[in-house]
């Protein structure tokens, strides 16, 4: 038998309905054609998850997949990617989470988890040393994502370090449709409510016990080498230095001003012009934060030269005494500035509520602005809202309102149902003031209507999210940056061109802080850990194989092209600042025809070409598409 490199072989099956949990060998073919992470997660969610299955069916795949260069000596090589039929798009979903889960779970012995069916009562996952036990949680539920955490780890007897768990809190057991997997603390696989789905199957959390099976790469010196090569390239980047010393903590003050093409939401995207005063601004700073917050102890993601999330204890003021973990720029912004709370030690505060609660954080603050726009506007009053006043900047109302959403309470059952689907039940302007794309699920916290290609590639996205992340860069594809912000045509080409790229960082268990789209460096990477001699072109196919997977997979499950829209707030032209008046509507319909056709997609159906899915090495699923 061909020996797999940067691979166990193994994947763990677990059906929570039977209480049965088997070993499934991998095949060598498959690894390379779907690599892992986000391409093995779509390969079993397409065939082993048929139209008609809800996400919420317990026929429904969540799995759980790492990739080949996890738990190795490549920097940032804990990702994991959750792939599953999603809550919010009843479409794919592809989320990713650092920390150390997909390097513990190489060394456990497993490259992949794959679960279906539903547990007859609340269970959670522990697998170690090459083997997997269901546990009964029933002392568990109701518990949150950190007691989840601390509980499972003191059942069992391991030391924080020694075993990560990813579970969900209060809103993936109710399943509200924006839960999410909250795991070594603060990590999060949030998008498109795979909490939802976890919820579903009575399964509280899975716990994977740091094991001590090396990951067996190909050329482990050739590795280690150019992983510090991928290392010095990074740290010539200018926004290195700042990523290293402050995580994202920077990232607000170099937006907020305006000098990017996006700035944070403020208020329901009611303005692009900062509206805090600099006192206010200062509170978000990383200087101020670390200075103000005090520090419990550093914890790094598997092998990462990042300073962030740090557990951090709040020192005063109403939330004395509370302990999480140091603010993401994306928590920053989902419950600061949409909701008009211009405090930082105060959002710090919310976001850990939110963590703990199991919330996909930027969706809470598009629900939330959304809330508290209709009722400044009179469509909702405080009979609506439980008694609760949803100004802007009410933190007490805001605590107690994601309180009440991730238990389903009162206004809190309409509101766990996503910005979609909370506004039209509010109905009237409601969805005028909704910030989503047609398809139901929400942009990352930024104000993206002078980032065109964000904006475009949240509304095309398969994944329930954006598929493009850190925009890679356009010389990686081939392309020249677009001339402008406006140059729709350029912009749509980079978009459709850069899936595969973004695609294929997703398949390979590494975080695209740490590691960036040099081609050589990358694949070499890849094929010292695998032996293998895959070029920068095969890999860019692997991605857009996975890619086409996903929209495959979406058109069978009731994908229409008129969802990939924005809502009509989400879509706006800004009412102020540098772009006033300057919107994509006017050329949406334009960018959609260079997209399809740049993609080799069916402009009326959205389906994959027979001859793209041929050049994929996908021809088996074509009949599911052509002769339906």
């Amino acid at each position: 038998m061909e020996p797999l490199y940067g691979y166990t072989g193994k994947a763990l099956r677990v059906n929570l309905s039977e209480n049965q949990l088997t070993m499934e060998n991998e095949d060598a073919g498959d690894m390379r054609k779907f690599l892992g992470g986000l391409g093995q997660g779509a390969h079993i969610l397409y065939h082993e998850v048929p139209p008609g299955v809800k996400w919420s069916d317990p026929e429904n795949r969540i799995i759980l997949a790492s990739g080949p260069l996890a738990g190795t000596k490549v920097m940032g090589s804990s990702n994991f990617c959750v792939v599953t039929k999603g809550a919010l798009t009843e479409g794919p979903t592809s989320t990713q989470a650092n920390g150390f889960f997909g390097a513990y779970l190489k060394l456990a012995g497993f490259d992949a988890v794959i679960i279906q069916g539903r547990a007859p009562s609340i269970c959670y996952l522990y697998i170690h040393d090459g083997q997997a036990e269901l546990r009964d949680a029933r002392h568990l539920a109701g518990k949150d994502t950190w007691e989840t955490e601390e509980l499972i780890k003191e059942e069992l007897g391991f030391k924080p370090e020694a075993m990560s768990v990813f579970g969900i809190g209060p809103a993936g057991e109710n399943q509200v449709r924006f839960a999410a997997l909250i795991g070594d603390r603060g990590h999060t696989a949030a998008h498109n409510g795979p909490g939802a789905v976890m919820g579903s199957k009575n399964l509280k959390a899975v716990a994977v016990a740091r094991g001590d099976r090396p990951v067996k790469v190909y050329d482990d010196a050739r590795l280690s080498s150019l992983s510090r090569q991928m290392f010095e390239t990074i740290k010539k980047d200018p926004a290195w230095d700042l990523q290293r010393r402050w995580g994202t903590l920077w990232i607000m003050g170099a937006i907020a001003g305006g000098r990017q093409p996006y700035t944070p939401p403020f208020k329901n995207y009611s303005t692009t012009v900062c509206p805090m005063s600099e006192e206010q601004l200062k509170t978000f700073s990383p200087e101020f934060l670390r200075e103000r917050l005090a520090l419990v102890r550093r914890r790094p993601c598997w092998g990462c030269a990042m300073h962030h999330c740090d557990i951090i204890r709040i020192p005063e003021g109403p939330y004395a005494g509370a302990e999480g973990e140091e603010p993401e720029y994306e928590g920053l912004a989902a419950v600061g500035t949409q909701l008009g709370i211009f405090d930082g030690l105060t959002v710090t505060a919310l976001c850990n509520e939110v963590d703990r609660l199991g919330l996909d954080i930027n969706e809470t603050g598009w629900v939330l602005g959304m809330v508290m726009e209709c009722y400044e506007k009179g469509l909702l009053t405080r009979k609506d809202t439980d008694g609760l006043e949803m100004t802007w900047g009410n933190v007490g109302a805001v605590r107690a309102m994601i309180n009440k959403i991730a238990r389903r309470e009162g206004v809190g059952d309409t509101l766990a149902e996503g910005a979609m689907r909370a506004a039209r039940s509010i109905g009237g302007l409601a969805t005028d003031f909704a910030i989503h794309t047609q398809g139901g699920n929400t942009p990352v916290s930024h104000d993206h209507r002078r980032s065109w290609s964000m904006l475009f590639d949240a509304c095309v996205s398969n994944t329930g999210t954006s598929e493009l992340h850190l925009q890679p860069r356009a010389s990686s594809v081939g392309l020249s940056e677009p001339s402008s912000l406006t140059a729709h045509k350029e912009i749509t080409s980079l978009v459709a061109k850069a899936k595969g790229v973004t695609a294929f960082f997703d398949c390979l268990g590494v975080c695209r802080q740490s590691n960036r789209e040099v081609p050589d460096l990358v694949v070499g990477m890849l094929n010292a850990a695998t032996g293998w001699d895959c070029t920068w072109e095969e890999a860019i196919q692997t991605g857009l194989r996975a890619v086409n997977l996903l929209r495959a997979f979406y058109v069978r499950h009731g994908y229409t092209p008129d969802r990939e829209a924005p809502s009509p707030r989400y879509g706006s032209a800004p009412p102020d600042g540098p772009a006033t008046g300057i919107g994509i509507a006017p050329v949406w319909n334009e960018m959609m025809d260079i997209y399809y056709r740049e993609m080799g997609w069916d402009r009326a159906s959205g389906k994959p070409l027979p001859d793209t899915l041929l050049k994929l090495n996908l021809a088996s699923i074509i009949p599911d598409l052509w002769s339906e």
